[in-house]
């Protein structure tokens, strides 16, 4: 993707900005390939150091759309939301809604200045209410697995479609937040860089350590502009994300070797100083967002003993490679289809989860598995059948609930009213429907 001109990219503000860079407009368009004009040859080149970048991508993205909820979106919005809110919990899981061919749970709160919000596994969705003149109409933030498993332009185009179902949009999306990534592999001992071995614009340093190992630096966080060089394997040992691991082989990732993230997060100030306003100002400007801040506003350096400026010194072998990572998307990969759910891995179902029945067979002295699933089931039957005087909940009430309430925060299934009959939300459309077939 090609940058913005040196003319695209004057500064439009500085003021209230007091970590923003004040030459960023006038740096990206030096930055158009990602890399810097000049000291880019490190002083500690060697045979035996390598770094090999796995992918660059757009690992957060945050948009805004204005415009005006229509009349319908907020009655049915409205109604959810008191649903959610409800004290019969069976209710409250009926709080779903479907745009866009995706099924959010609507939420029982708010998050000023909005009034709804609505969660998917691919989307959040912080909307206004009716008429707010301030405030846009719908503020999303995409899920980092959606960006990292289908190409952009397509999230974009979805995403437009769910928003045409809640109300009218005026103008392009616009960007709020983006953080940009470069994923690599290395050799380099970044345990062991000094932090007087940064030249930054940012102030604040904090090292992080992760079961008494080293597991990265944050620069500048909290700031408009901040960044985030941590062990990503050690993170993912917490948190896998299986869809990433095969990402990174399909870039030649040995499935051995610990990885490595770089991350650059903008927020709506320096985005805003070089005239990124929207989602297509934003994929213009890839290259240079990133040349910049791995070069102009962060670097990684040699120090040498015959120099004392800072500013003179050259870049480590590590930030050459980096820095030089260049922004290529990934069209080629081997993408799969997502299933929109958030649901449990089976590592959980089928691991983790197990510690209840094999509890059980030690408390009941059972060394057969099945034979125990089948007397735990029969005791848990008993169990709830036997309470439910008081709770006024049998096994089957009880079941069921818990699965409708699972349902609704996986985003799997959309729930149906205890005793059948129509959703709730389609029956406020429906109503609606008859009012403009009448001609109310």
């Amino acid at each position: 993707m090609n940058s913005k001109t040196n003319d695209d990219l004057k500064t439009s503000r500085r003021d209230g900005h007091a970590h923003a860079p004040r030459v960023l407009a006038s740096s990206l368009a030096g930055c158009e390939k990602g890399t810097q004009s000049s000291n880019t040859v490190p002083s500690n080149s060697n045979n035996n150091i390598s770094t090999t970048v796995l992918r660059s991508a757009i690992d957060s993205l945050y948009l805004s759309y204005h415009g005006e909820l229509s009349e319908l979106s907020a009655t049915r919005l409205s109604h959810l939301k008191s649903l959610a809110q409800s004290p019969r919990e069976h209710s409250a899981t009926l709080a779903q809604i479907t745009l866009g061919g995706h099924l959010f749970e609507v939420s029982g709160n708010g998050r000023h200045p909005f009034a709804f919000v609505l969660s998917s596994p691919f989307y959040r969705l912080e909307i206004a209410k009716r008429g707010a003149k301030h405030t846009p109409m719908v503020h999303c933030k995409i899920a980092s697995e959606l960006l990292s498993m289908m190409p952009t332009d397509k999230i974009i185009k979805n995403l437009h479609s769910i928003v045409g179902e809640l109300g009218t949009a005026v103008g392009a999306a616009h960007v709020s937040r983006c953080d940009l990534c470069v994923d690599f592999v290395t050799n380099y001992s970044i345990e062991s860089i000094r932090n007087d071995e940064w030249v930054t614009k940012a102030r604040n340093f904090s090292s992080h350590v992760t079961d008494r190992v080293f597991s990265g630096v944050s620069i500048g966080a909290g700031s408009p502009l901040s960044a985030r060089l941590y062990n990503k394997t050690i993170e993912m040992k917490k948190n896998p994300r299986p869809y990433l691991e095969d990402i990174w082989r399909q870039c030649g990732w040995d499935g051995v070797s610990e990885v490595w993230r770089l991350e650059f997060q903008f927020r709506r100030q320096p985005l805003r100083d070089v005239l990124i306003v929207t989602y297509a100002d934003l994929m213009t400007s890839l290259s240079g967002l990133w040349g910049y801040s791995a070069t102009k506003w962060l670097r990684h350096t040699s120090p040498s003993d015959s120099d004392k400026t800072q500013s003179r010194w050259p870049l480590s072998s590590l930030w050459h490679t980096l820095s030089e990572a260049g922004w290529q998307g990934e069209k080629h990969l081997a993408r799969t289809n997502l299933q929109p759910s958030k649901a449990p891995s089976d590592q959980f179902l089928f691991v983790n989860s197990l510690s209840f029945l094999s509890s059980y067979m030690a408390r009941e002295g059972y060394v057969d598995a099945g034979e125990a699933i089948l007397q735990y089931f029969q005791d848990a039957q008993d169990f709830h059948n036997e309470d439910s005087v008081s709770t006024g909940e049998d096994f089957d009430t009880y079941i069921n609930l818990k699965v409708a309430q699972k349902c609704k925060a996986y985003g799997t299934t959309r729930n149906s009213p205890l005793g059948g009959g129509s959703h709730p939300d389609d029956s406020i459309k429906a109503r609606a429907y008859r009012r403009l077939s009448d001609g109310e």
